[in-house]
């Protein structure tokens, strides 16, 4: 037999060997799936420096006590890992405190608790993350057995309640929005969909004077006007500066949204708190965030 077929065969058998071994080991240390029939509405996450609660209502997940939403995603990313918890390996016991401070499964642990009305679901004792960041040691619902679960749960759970909140203020569709007016400290003016049916009408006017406002740049305002996300949320009991630098009112389908731009400090230390008719909450743009309110109706002409 050549020498190169009797490498091949061996190389093949090598395999056979190695698959057959992976093949073993899976079958007697399976990956075993803790699993919910119930979702939360309720989520408690206690660390060592703070707690934070998630309550559902309807089908948005929201924050705190104040009505703030919770970013979608990572309200969605709680859940899940709530609900499924993919056990690696038992790896032991919780014992003495030194050997539950190995795992940070003491007092450094981060204690999650899902609740579906008063009834108590599941509770997370969530330890360190192994040396590889992709597993964590995990203690489920009061027993005394230490897993090693898939995923980095630290990431997931060890949230502040200011991080899970929702940075979006407003989110429409720009082909929606029938009608703008802007208010700034230079001018105040509107613009306006143009419903005449001639064929040659234009689609956007400036309000009141019928003025044919450029298309192109109308159109692409609307796309940076659909959205509004906060760079970050204000205390609601402080007052907003005395300077107002633009209101401006968005009529669409959605309804109206209003919002008010008001300038805090000059310079390079330069604020805008705002407000709008979408939130309860005070919030602040960055200067380029609120260029798109301050537009000037010369922007928009031919």
């Amino acid at each position: 037999m050549k020498p190169r077929k009797i490498i091949l065969m061996a190389a093949c058998f090598v395999l056979l060997i190695i698959c057959i071994v992976q093949g073993v080991t899976s079958a007697i240390n399976p990956v075993k799936t803790l699993a919910l029939d119930e979702s939360p509405d309720f989520i408690l996450i206690e660390n060592a420096s703070s707690t934070v609660e998630l309550y559902l209502d309807g089908t948005t997940w929201y924050v705190g006590h104040n009505d703030f939403q919770a970013e979608r995603a990572s309200a969605d990313s709680i859940v899940n890992s709530i609900k499924e918890v993919k056990v690696l390996d038992s790896i032991g016991k919780l014992g003495s405190d030194e050997f539950n401070d190995r795992f940070d499964l003491d007092g450094k642990a981060c204690v999650v608790t899902a609740k579906k009305g008063e009834k108590i679901l599941r509770t997370l004792r969530v330890g360190k993350t192994s040396s590889t960041g992709s597993q964590t040691y995990l203690n489920v619902d009061g027993s005394r057995d230490i897993y090693l679960v898939s995923g980095n749960l630290q990431s997931i759970f060890n949230k502040t309640e200011d991080s899970l909140k929702s940075k979006t203020v407003y989110s429409i569709s720009a082909s929606n929005i029938n009608a703008v007016s802007v208010s700034t400290r230079s001018e105040s003016f509107g613009i306006e969909r143009n419903t005449s049916l001639e064929d040659d009408a234009p689609a956007w006017v400036f309000s009141g004077s019928g003025e044919e406002a450029d298309s192109g740049k109308v159109d692409a305002w609307l796309n940076q006007l659909a959205t509004c996300s906060a760079t970050e949320w204000v205390d609601d009991n402080r007052a907003v500066p005395s300077e107002k630098t633009a209101t401006v009112e968005i009529s669409a389908t959605e309804g109206k949204i209003v919002v008010e731009i008001f300038q805090e400090d000059s310079g390079d230390g330069v604020k805008y708190i705002c407000t709008s008719s979408r939130t309860p909450h005070k919030f602040e743009l960055s200067e380029t965030a609120c260029a798109k309110y301050k537009k000037a109706s010369s922007e928009l002409k031919k």
